[in-house]
C-alpha cells in the first residue's frame, strides 16, 4: 500500500483475514439460538452479520451504522452473495433449515431507534472505544436487551492491547511515520508550497493509555446494570497488510500522529509499517483483542 491516497475508514481492515477469523472465533463462543433477535452495532459493511449468519442462520439481525456509505457497500456485498432486498430493506435468503432476516439502519449507537427489550443479543465489533460517552452507550444497550439478554463486544483499542515484546515495533512505527511527515513537509517546501502545519496542543502521547482497561470496562458495565459473564484476551497475529489497513484508519492516525491532517497521518502510518516490521524482526505482530460478554439481569 504505497499510494498517496489511502482509505481512512475502518472498512479495509474489517475485510482482512485476521479480522474475520478473530471475530469468527469469538462469535463461535456466543449463545446463539434459532429465532433470536440480534443487534449488530456499528455493523459497517456487514462482516459481523455474515459471521453471525454463518454460525446460526435462523436469526433476525438489525445492523446499525453511522456511515451510509458502509451500509450501501454491505448491501451490495449481500446481493453479490445471492441475497435480495425485499420490502423494508429486509434481506432474505433460504439457508437450509431457516432464513435470516437482516435490516440495515443508519443511526448512532448511543441513541438507538428501537423499543425497549427487543434484542436477545447485542454485538459490537471493534467500535466501542469510538463512542464519546460510554455510560450513555451502555445504558441504551441495557434498555434494548430482553431480561437475561447478552451484550458482547471486542476491541483491539484498550489499555493493555499491546502484546508483551512489541513495544519496539510500535516505537519504530511511530518514528517512521514521523520521519515520513518530515520528509513530505520538506518536499512541499522545496516545491514552493506551504509545508505541513501541526495543530498546537496535540502532541503525541502513549495512545494505548487513552482507552479503558479491561477492569475499567467491567466497572462501567456494572455501573449500568450488567453482570460480567466472560472476559478473554485473544492474541491475533497482525500481518503487514493488516497493520497497513489499520494504520490507514483515521481513528488511529489521529492519535499516533496527532495534529496533522488525517490523510497525511494515515499515509505516514501505512508507509512506516514495512520498515518497522523489518527492523524489529517481526514477520507478523501479535496484538491482544479484549472480548467481553455481559448480561442483563432476568
Amino acid at each position: 500500500m504505497t499510494s498517496s491516497t489511502v482509505n481512512t475508514t475502518y472498512e479495509p481492515f474489517a475485510l482482512e483475514p485476521e479480522y474475520i477469523e478473530g471475530n469468527r472465533q469469538f462469535i463461535a463462543e456466543l449463545p446463539l439460538r434459532p429465532g433470536q433477535h440480534v443487534l449488530d452495532l456499528a455493523c459497517g459493511v456487514g462482516t459481523i452479520t455474515k459471521l453471525l449468519i454463518e454460525r446460526q442462520p435462523q436469526l433476525t439481525i438489525l445492523g446499525l451504522d453511522l456511515s451510509r456509505e458502509s451500509l450501501l457497500i454491505g448491501r451490495r456485498m449481500f446481493q453479490e452473495r445471492g441475497y435480495t432486498i425485499g420490502a423494508g430493506l429486509i434481506l432474505t435468503k433460504s439457508t437450509g433449515n431457516g432464513s435470516p432476516r437482516i435490516l440495515h439502519i443508519e443511526g448512532t449507537a448511543d441513541r438507538l431507534p428501537f423499543h425497549d427489550s427487543w434484542a436477545d443479543l447485542v454485538f459490537m465489533g471493534h467500535a466501542i472505544h469510538m463512542l464519546p460517552d460510554y455510560v450513555a452507550l451502555l445504558k441504551e444497550i441495557h434498555r434494548m436487551l430482553v431480561p437475561g439478554g447478552s451484550f458482547a463486544f471486542n476491541s483491539s483499542f484498550y489499555a493493555g492491547s499491546q502484546a508483551p515484546g512489541t513495544d519496539h515495533f510500535y516505537q519504530l512505527w511511530w518514528k517512521g511515520a514521523s520521519q515520513f511527515i518530515i520528509q513530505r513537509d520538506a518536499e512541499l517546501r522545496a516545491q514552493g508550497k506551504p509545508g505541513l502545519k501541526r495543530e498546537r496542543g496535540k502532541a503525541p502521547r502513549a495512545f494505548s493509555s487513552l482507552w479503558p482497561s479491561a477492569d475499567e470496562w467491567h466497572g462501567l458495565l456494572k455501573q449500568t446494570g450488567f453482570t460480567i459473564h466472560a472476559t478473554h484476551e485473544r492474541t491475533v497475529m497482525m500481518t503487514q497488510r493488516g497493520l497497513e489497513t489499520i494504520g490507514s484508519y483515521s481513528g488511529l492516525a489521529k492519535l499516533m500522529v496527532s495534529g496533522y491532517p488525517v490523510e497525511i497521518a494515515s499515509e505516514a502510518l501505512v508507509a512506516a509499517v514495512a520498515p518497522a516490521m523489518k527492523e524489529s524482526g517481526f514477520d507478523s505482530v501479535p496484538r491482544l483483542w479484549l472480548e467481553v460478554v455481559a448480561r442483563k439481569a432476568q
